[in-house]
């Protein structure tokens, strides 16, 4: 059975039979299959099955998912470090506080095995700290306070107020900078969100610690750092204080405009510009996309293309207009009708979407023409159909 599933895992030409070939090592394994598993390990269509299969043949199986772990990346790390709880090797500890966060989305997916294995609280209450070290916890914490992820984690870390009490103190230890207050926002917003559980919020220490976070913030040295990255040409420094500056009733707008009439293709800062825009601003940010992005170029006809990958980068940047503009009627037609033309499927689909929510008074007079022709030459059926059943209503 271990030869055959051997051959399975290295020879098959079929997912479902490298899972198979994955399943029988993890029966019948010895340590000897771990570098099968280990490199089937890395990729994410088999990091589950492999690293449950090397719980269950290796000899010490936290150190062989941990080497998955290091090599990893996205769902497979993710898969990975979620099997390293209940490990102790000093190693392991502080490889899942300085690195094992990238600061990618999928990090919060496992910030709090990695919290607890790594012992922050422990790593924090240290008189000195390295920067690799203090660098990578406050990404952990970022991702243990991260609102938009899959929910912060942060309410069920038993050691959460030592942990946050620690890092202030060797966070602000140093001159306050944009990155520093960017974590301290991240912190601070989840302490203050309503996901945080209700004992949580009412305990007298997690109250204390809320107040401490929410004072750093609302320092008006905290306004001055984000005023001047917002004036900073270097994107890793602008980019995290236009984020700040949302979160402190700081009116970015002025300088994100800015940003796009010098880099039009600067897809973070057209996104700040329009997410959440409010209705007195938006003739602004549709004037400056009409004007900045390359329209002729986004009318590309359409395609099933899903529009992943870098090369799909400016027709990113429509997507992130065009699925707000539902919300403001009248206000850019033409970035619309660009993007019924667009080769992304969501381009249209988002262009449909603002369409079916603009009343009729709204609409130029061509627009049904236009969206029966977009229909016609729509190569994919549903969303043919849904075309055309929006012009006859229009």
């Amino acid at each position: 059975m271990r030869q055959l599933g051997r051959w399975f895992a290295t020879h098959g030409e079929h997912p479902n039979a490298v899972q198979f070939g994955i399943l029988l090592l993890g029966m019948t394994g010895t340590d000897e299959d771990s570098d099968v598993l280990m490199t089937l390990g890395t990729f994410s269509m088999f990091s589950s099955e492999a690293c449950h299969a090397l719980v269950r043949s290796h000899t010490h199986p936290h150190q062989a998912v941990f080497e998955v772990a290091r090599r990893a990346e996205g769902w497979a790390r993710v898969d990975a470090i979620g099997l390293l709880k209940g490990a102790s090797d000093p190693r392991i500890s502080r490889w899942l506080i300085r690195e094992s966060c990238t600061g990618d989305v999928l990090d919060s997916y496992f910030a709090l095995t990695a919290a607890e294995v790594g012992d922050l609280a422990g790593a924090l209450a240290c008189e000195t700290l390295d920067e690799e070290t203090l660098g990578g916890a406050a990404r952990l914490l970022e991702a243990l306070t991260d609102v938009d992820g899959p929910g912060p984690a942060l309410a069920s870390y038993t050691d959460a107020v030592p942990a946050l009490d620690g890092f202030l103190f060797h966070w602000t230890a140093g001159a306050l900078t944009v990155r520093r207050l960017w974590t301290l926002l991240s912190i601070s917003r989840c302490l203050n969100d309503l996901c945080m559980s209700g004992p949580r919020r009412e305990d007298p220490e997690w109250q204390r610690i809320r107040d401490r976070y929410r004072n750093l913030v609302a320092d008006p040295a905290s306004r001055v750092v984000v005023l001047a990255g917002l004036t900073d040409e270097d994107p890793a420094t602008f980019r995290p204080a236009a984020w700040a500056a949302g979160l402190m009733d700081i009116d970015a707008r002025p300088a994100l405009l800015r940003r796009v009439e010098a880099d039009p293709c600067d897809s973070t800062s057209w996104f700040l510009l329009i997410d959440g825009c409010p209705s007195e601003h938006i003739a602004a940010v549709v004037d400056a996309a009409v004007r900045l992005l390359p329209l002729q170029d986004l009318r590309t006809g359409p395609t099933a293309e899903l529009g992943l990958g870098t090369e799909f980068e400016v027709d990113r940047i429509l997507d992130f207009i065009v699925s707000r503009l539902e919300k403001h009627p009248g206000h850019g037609w033409e970035l619309i009708e660009t993007a019924l033309h667009n080769r992304t499927t969501r381009n249209r689909r988002m262009a449909l979407r603002a369409l079916r929510a603009w009343p009729a008074e709204s609409l130029p007079s061509a627009a049904r023409q236009i969206l029966l022709a977009a229909a016609a030459r729509e190569p994919v059926p549903e969303l043919s159909e849904e075309m055309v059943q929006t012009a006859r209503r229009l």
